[in-house]
């Protein structure tokens, strides 16, 4: 198992990311905790899934599908949330364009990540599955 596959770096790196992020994004605003702690708990999967990975366990590859569809459902809302909000500012103090941006590039990570997650988990050694004899299907 290749251990430094792009969908296990980056779910280490989102995974102490996200939380970071939200903590600089909401400081003490905690008008809306589960909008504050979703943030948290997708770090907390996704370090925990990715370390499966590492580890070798069983159910590792599948756990990091997991959290990066987790993580992509939710950032759907947020995302599409953020495109269409009239206000010029952020929770943040931060223009509304530029936390869609950061949303944007966070979502197509997190959609590439996914893909390439679901790759690990289902073809052996990321190859294309080929015949015995070496044919190609018809």
């Amino acid at each position: 198992m290749n251990n430094s596959r792009f969908e296990v770096k980056t779910a280490f790196v989102m995974g102490v990311a996200l939380p970071v992020l939200e903590t600089i994004r909401r400081g003490a605003n905690f008008d809306n905790i589960p909008a504050y702690l979703d943030d948290f708990l997708i770090g907390a999967f996704l370090l925990f899934s990715a370390r499966a990975v590492v580890r070798g366990r069983p159910n590792g590859k599948v756990l990091l599908v997991a959290a990066w569809a987790m993580l992509c459902g939710g950032f759907y809302g947020s995302f599409f949330y953020q495109v269409l909000n009239t206000a010029t500012v952020d929770v943040s103090g931060y223009s509304n364009g530029f936390v869609i941006v950061v949303k944007g590039v966070l979502y197509l990570l997190a959609i590439t990540a996914l893909v390439s997650s679901i790759r690990a988990a289902t073809l052996p050694n990321n190859s294309i599955r080929r015949p015995p004899d070496g044919t190609a299907d018809q």
